[in-house]
């Protein structure tokens, strides 16, 4: 399973519509609305690079509206409970 991070811009005129769309993709398991250079971040849960790809270029390229992607991949999670868990068993 891979996770990874969906970086969407689109046009002035779509941006009620492209969060919703976002949202029914394939993997997407969470989207939100942001501030600053990007429109939407999409967080995706995927079996393997093979089904990122058809989501990039199958399910996102067909969104009315949607003018750039980036997308990064997620190497490592910290949870801060997992964190704490650890810290309780003495692992350092």
């Amino acid at each position: 399973m891979i996770t990874a991070f969906l970086l969407v811009n689109a046009t002035r005129q779509s941006l009620a519509t492209v969060g919703p769309r976002l949202a029914t993709c394939p993997g997407v398991v969470e989207v939100y609305t942001t501030t600053g250079d990007v429109d939407f971040i999409a967080k995706v849960a995927l079996s393997d690079l093979e089904a990122l790809a058809e989501l990039v270029q199958d399910h996102l390229a067909r969104i009315d509206g949607v003018v750039a992607t980036r997308t990064h991949l997620a190497m490592r999670r910290y949870n801060p409970e997992e964190i704490s868990a650890a810290y309780d068993l003495g692992i350092d």
